[in-house]
């Protein structure tokens, strides 16, 4: 990608999948979008985390009628919180995407201990 900025002209070399070499892996490859792109997994674990709290709430509003959409998150983000922790371990989320979604997953579950008034 080539941008003019005055009179200097700016060359932007995204890397590709000849960049990756044998050792790498399942996991370079995964890796591969956060070179272009920081915040891809971040966005796709959010998406994930929107799709189990929508699921659940509206399964366990289906069974009894009644239900608490904050325990819906709250149990959305252990799950989260858990599959980032992989995705850490493996390189394929970075440590400040893991510490936003640690602080927002924490967050959340210590609001659902809060005890509600009746």
């Amino acid at each position: 990608m080539v941008r003019m900025e005055g009179e200097f002209t700016i060359m932007v070399n995204y890397p590709d999948l000849s960049s990756l070499d044998s050792s790498s892996g399942i996991s370079g490859m995964m890796a591969l979008p956060n070179a272009s792109y920081p915040y891809y997994w971040a966005w796709i674990i959010g998406g994930i985390w929107v799709i189990m709290v929508l699921t659940m709430y509206f399964k366990e509003k289906e069974g009894e009628g009644r239900t608490r959409i904050l325990s819906s998150m709250a149990v959305s983000s252990l799950a989260i919180i858990f599959l980032s922790t992989i995705g850490t371990a493996l390189g394929i989320i970075s440590m400040e995407i893991m510490v936003y979604i640690l602080v927002f997953g924490l967050m959340i579950i210590g609001i659902w201990f809060i005890p509600k008034k009746n």
